[in-house]
C-alpha cells in the first residue's frame, strides 16, 4: 500500500443511502490509499436540527477510535441554518480525540460561506491549535463563490482551509489556483479532478507544489481512483508525487503519523 493521505473521505448518510467506514476502507484499499481524513457526507439529512449534526459528528469520532491506524484525523459538521444553537457544537467537536476541524458544503445549506453564523463558527474554531476547514467553492454559486472563501480565509489566518474538489472543471481550476497562490492558508485538494489540459501541472506552476493535497472523494466513485492516475501520469518526480500524496498534508495540517 502506498503512503497516501486522502484528505477527502466521507462516511455517514445522505437522502439515498448510508456510507460506512468499512465501505470507505475497502475503496481505499483497492486503490492503495493508506490514510484518510474523514468527515460527514455533506448532504446529510437534518430532520432534528442540531441533534442530527451531533449524530454525524459522533459517528466520525467513533470511526477515529475504531480505525486509528487508517483515519488520522476527523472533521465535524455544523449547519448555519441552525443559527446560534449550533455554535456550542464546535467546541464539542473539538473536544473529541482526533477531531481537527469542520467541513462545509454551503450549496447544501442555502446560506453563504461568509454569512454571520458561519463567522461565529470560525470564531469558535480559531481558538484551537491548527484548526482545519474543508469547504467547497464554485464560480457558478451564489452561496460558495470563491471570493467568499478569500474573505473568510483573510479574516482567519490561523485556520487552514482546504478548497475541496478544487479542480472539478477548467474554469474552477483557474479560480482555485489564484486563491491558493495568493493566500498562505488556502490549499487545493484534487478530488473530482477534471482530465483536460494537465490540471495538476498547471496547479504546480501557479500555486506551487506545496499547496496541493491529495483527495479522492471516497466513497463517491467506483473502483478506479482517477486522481491517482492523474498524479502518476503528470510527469512528476518521485519527490513531487510524494509531496502531493503525503508530505504536504503532514506539514500543512500538522498531522502526527
Amino acid at each position: 500500500m502506498r503512503k497516501i493521505i486522502d484528505v477527502h473521505v466521507h462516511i455517514g448518510e445522505d437522502q439515498l443511502r448510508s456510507y460506512s467506514a468499512v465501505e470507505a476502507l475497502a475503496l481505499m484499499d483497492k486503490n492503495g490509499i493508506q490514510y484518510g481524513i474523514v468527515s460527514p457526507v455533506p448532504a446529510f439529512p437534518v430532520p432534528y436540527g442540531v441533534k442530527s449534526s451531533r449524530e454525524q459528528n459522533d459517528k466520525i469520532a467513533a470511526t477515529l477510535k475504531k480505525y486509528p491506524d487508517r483515519f488520522v484525523a476527523g472533521l465535524g459538521t455544523v449547519d448555519p441554518r441552525h443559527g446560534d444553537a449550533a455554535v456550542p457544537e464546535v467546541d464539542r467537536i473539538m473536544s473529541m480525540p482526533g477531531m481537527r476541524g469542520l467541513v462545509f458544503s454551503n450549496d447544501k445549506t442555502g446560506l453563504t460561506f461568509d454569512n454571520p453564523t458561519m463567522l461565529q463558527f470560525m470564531d469558535a474554531l480559531s481558538q484551537y491549535d491548527h484548526p482545519i476547514v474543508l469547504c467547497y467553492t464554485s464560480q457558478y454559486s451564489v452561496l460558495e463563490a470563491p471570493y467568499m472563501l478569500r474573505k473568510v480565509a483573510e479574516k482567519y489566518p490561523e485556520i487552514t482551509f482546504i478548497n475541496g474538489s478544487s479542480m472539478k472543471d477548467t474554469t474552477h481550476s483557474n479560480c482555485s489556483r489564484y486563491l491558493s497562490a495568493s493566500l498562505d492558508n488556502v490549499y487545493m485538494d484534487i478530488a473530482n479532478i477534471h482530465q483536460l489540459m494537465y490540471p495538476v501541472n498547471w496547479a504546480i506552476r501557479d500555486s506551487g507544489i506545496d499547496k496541493i493535497l491529495f483527495g479522492s472523494n471516497v466513497p463517491f466513485y467506483k473502483n478506479r481512483c482517477i486522481e491517482i492516475e492523474m498524479v502518476d501520469r503528470s510527469g512528476l518526480t518521485e519527490e513531487e508525487r510524494d509531496a502531493i500524496y503525503f508530505g504536504n498534508a503532514v506539514r500543512a495540517l500538522q498531522l502526527s503519523i
